[in-house]
Parts: C-alpha cells; structure tokens; sequence
C-alpha cells in the first residue's frame, strides 16, 4: 500500500505568515471553554481506552444535534477515518468508488491506494461546481459500492441541492441497492451570520451515510474528532470492529474535551459565523475589484472559496510567477493542482485569520496580482 503525494502537507508542516490557504474557522482557545467544572473533570479524567464506538455522552449530544439515536453514531478520528472506516467495510479489492474531483485529496488519493478502483465525476468552476446526476449514473456498474458527495464542497463551499442528494438516493435504492451514498457534511453549520444552517442528511434514507467533524466549523481540527452516522445497526457494528483493529478506540481526552465544544456550541458558533460573514464580505469585494483579473464561485457554506486567475490575462507562466510572488511576500495559497484542479485555480480562506489581516492580505494579494498581470502583458508585447 503506498499513498500518493500531495503537497497539501505543507498546510501541515509550513506555515507562512499570511495564511490564505487554511480552511477552518478561527482556531479555537481552551480559554474559550475553560471553567471550573471543565477543571474539576479534566484533573479526574481516567485516560483509560475508549470504546469502539465512542464516548457515549458524545454520540448522544451528536445523536440529538442531527436528530438520530446515539447508537447510529461512531466517533472517528476526524472526518477523513470516518470515509476510510466506510470504504473498508463496505468494499472489496477491485470494488469501485465513485466520488467528484475536485475534492480534498484524502478523499481522493485513499481510494485507490486501500486497492479499490477510483471513479472521478469532474465537477467545473465555470458550472458552479455543480453535478450532472445523468452523467454520474453513466459510470455507476453492478462492482459500484460506495458513491462519496461533499456538501459544502472543499475547496469551493458550494452545495449539493437536496432534491439532487435524494434524487440520487432514491435511485441507488431502485437500481444499485449494494451501493451506499456518503454524505460528507463536515462544512455543514459553517453558515455566515444569521444565515441558516444547512439541514442534515443524517437518518433521511437507510442508503445514506453521514460524516463530520469538529475541525471546520468549530474551528478545533487538532482535537481529531469527528463521527460517522449510519441506521444501518449491521454496518455500524462492523465499522466499530474496523475502527478497534486500526486505532483501537479514539482519545479520552479529545472526546472530554469534544463535549466542553460541544456544551459551548452555540457561543462558538456565534462568534465563527459572524467572523467568517466579515471574512466573505472582504472577500467579495476584493474578488469585484479585481474582477478583470479574476473570478470566484461564492460559497454557500464554509471558511473558504475558489479562485480563478483569468486565461487572458494570465499565461501558465504568469500563473508559476503568481505563486512565486505570493510565497516570497509570506502569504500561503493552496493550489488548485492539491484538489485535483489546475494551478489556475486556487482556494482562498477568509475564515482563519484576523479580519484586519485578511484584508491586509488581500491587498498585498491585489498587488501581486497587478504586477503578475503587467510582467505578462510586457513579455507578450516583446
């Protein structure tokens, strides 16, 4: 078993000074939810193993956020092991998995390397990163187990309707009844403001299975908590048996600490969503005001959004020299080539950082962009 490459592991191992290319909410502080009963339990915690499933005041306070019972609930570490626990006990060698591109690379790259045959669904920029149901059905076959969706997608933020996910769903169960139909909604409450907060797929329909995760939203990706949630009693017991012989249980102390984000969720969500709507109304003017040089696709959900620096005005390498540029003035960018796009496109984060920051960035980003432009137009005129 070998994994591909992907240089997304910088976002993990360099970390340049204006970070655009994160795509969680702020990062959260303990502070944020410390207090005396969080004291009192911390210094009684028995790190003893977990279960297989999880720490069951947990799975009970997921259970009631997406209105299941707590038994339909396995707490993985982070939502990425929640799609790998799926794919290994419901695929055999040589099965098939279909899911879009682009995508988050594990999604992606974890397919092929457990062995299985990786079907991609190209999903465009310039159609909104929308999905053609007709041309998905064309690729699934009797050897299809496991259909993956994205909902808010990374690295755009845009949606699946619920009229396309249940479309789909209803299908599966006519045609393809072995097939399941995941549902990652780790970007779900990642909502800006008032806006509302996407409904779940979690319980809807027996061949749907749901994962998420603390990471985005509430802005804790280094707890590595998320779950997966399935009605189906025979597979859930399956991936409990998975996840024992891989990691054995999560940590006691991250599902401790899970249930404090949890118990404060509704504060942290206020202060996340009304921070990420500064963040995508910065954004959105700096993307108009630099509209002849670039477009986007606005998100739905979700601290982040795709980029796409314009062919008439950019060659590939007034591209390479945009990327140069950005590194040497310490602002990080994820490149479109991490999630299966080109390098023309990237993904723009304006939920991590400070908002003053941010628009800092953002101008120092205009300025790049203006001088990138201007080499090309010289080299072009020669």
């Amino acid at each position: 078993m070998k994994f591909p490459v992907n240089d997304i592991i910088t976002l993990l191992d360099e970390r340049l000074e204006f970070n655009l290319a994160e795509s969680t909410n702020m990062d959260l502080i303990l502070n944020e939810i410390w207090d005396d009963d969080f004291s009192k339990e911390l210094m009684n915690l028995k790190l003893e193993y977990g279960t297989s499933q999880g720490n069951k005041k947990l799975r009970k306070k997921i259970g009631d956020k997406l209105q299941v019972d707590q038994n339909q609930i396995v707490i993985t570490n982070g939502a990425a092991f929640g799609t790998l626990l799926a794919m290994l006990c419901l695929c055999e060698h040589q099965d098939e998995v279909i899911t879009v591109q682009p995508n988050f690379p594990p999604t992606m790259d974890l397919i092929e390397s457990l062995g299985f045959k990786r079907v991609l669904i190209k999903l465009l920029f310039e159609e909104e990163y929308r999905i053609d149901i007709s041309e998905l059905f064309s690729k699934i076959t009797n050897k299809t187990r496991l259909i993956i969706l994205v909902s808010p997608l990374n690295p755009s933020g845009t949606i699946h309707s619920s009229a396309e996910i249940l479309e789909i769903s209803d299908r599966l169960h006519h045609h393809y009844p072995s097939c399941k139909l995941i549902i990652d909604e780790t970007y779900r409450e990642a909502t800006y403001g008032a806006n509302d907060v996407l409904p779940t797929y979690a319980g809807l329909r027996d061949n749907i299975i749901t994962i998420s995760s603390l990471s985005k939203c509430h802005g804790t990706p280094g707890l590595r908590i998320g779950w997966l949630q399935s009605s189906d009693p025979e597979f859930i017991e399956h991936v409990g048996v998975a996840k024992v012989n891989t990691v054995i249980s999560n940590s006691v102390l991250d599902e401790f600490v899970a249930l404090k984000v949890l118990d404060k969720e509704l504060e942290i969500f206020k202060s996340r969503r009304n921070h990420s709507i500064k963040g995508l109304t910065s954004t959105r003017n700096w993307v108009a005001k630099n509209n002849e040089l670039i477009s986007w696709v606005e998100p739905k959900a979700g601290a982040l959004c795709c980029i796409k620096l314009k062919e008439e005005r950019f060659t590939q390498d007034a591209v390479e020299e945009f990327y140069s540029q950005s590194k040497k003035m310490g602002i990080q960018i994820a490149n479109g080539e991490w999630f299966g796009e080109s390098k023309r496109y990237f993904r723009l984060g304006f939920g991590y950082m400070e908002t003053e920051k941010l628009k800092t960035t953002l101008n120092k980003l205009s300025q790049i962009l203006k001088k990138t432009n201007r080499q090309n137009e010289e080299i072009q005129r020669k």
